[in-house]
């Protein structure tokens, strides 16, 4: 694992949250307890998060659906808390040297997210439009756009 990478929230450890629970002496070990578990865990999440921006959050995603890989983008909000939420079955939130990303699995592929911040949701969705029909790059995209890095670290000490 990359040592710059630090998890925020997943859902994608079922393994190791049965072996601490093994070791702390519980019995119910299902699938639907763990579940039940990371609930609660992505409400602490939201509550940690609740930062209100300046700007707005964009993402841009490579989405990996059954027919190839497209890219896509989304202006999500203007609070940090915004960008955890998922349809998909298995979900990692987690900073990386520079960015605040997101790697989602679904029925038809693997997700691959950024989540960067706008000056304003004009800008946003001038982004968002930029991206899906001209197709403005992920370079470009960073160019455009601040990280979201550095709120989450002030959150967590990283």
């Amino acid at each position: 694992m990359d040592k710059n990478r630090k998890i925020i929230w997943t859902n994608d450890d079922y393994d190791g949250w049965c072996k601490s629970m093994l070791i702390d002496g519980e019995e119910d070990l299902s699938y639907e307890a763990y579940s039940n578990e990371c609930e609660i865990w992505l409400d602490d999440e939201h509550a940690n998060l609740n930062i209100p921006l300046e700007g707005y959050i964009v993402a841009f995603a490579d989405l990996g659906l059954w027919d190839g890989h497209h890219n896509g983008a989304k202006a999500i909000g203007r609070n940090v808390r915004d960008i955890l939420s998922s349809n998909c079955d298995l979900v990692t939130w987690f900073c990386d040297r520079y960015n605040v990303r997101c790697e989602e699995t679904h029925h038809d592929g693997n997700n691959s997210i950024i989540y960067r911040l706008a000056k304003n949701r004009e800008h946003a969705e001038r982004i968002v439009d930029k991206i899906a029909y001209e197709g403005m790059t992920k370079e470009q995209f960073m160019k455009a756009t601040k990280s979201l890095k550095p709120f989450i670290d002030k959150v967590y000490g990283w």
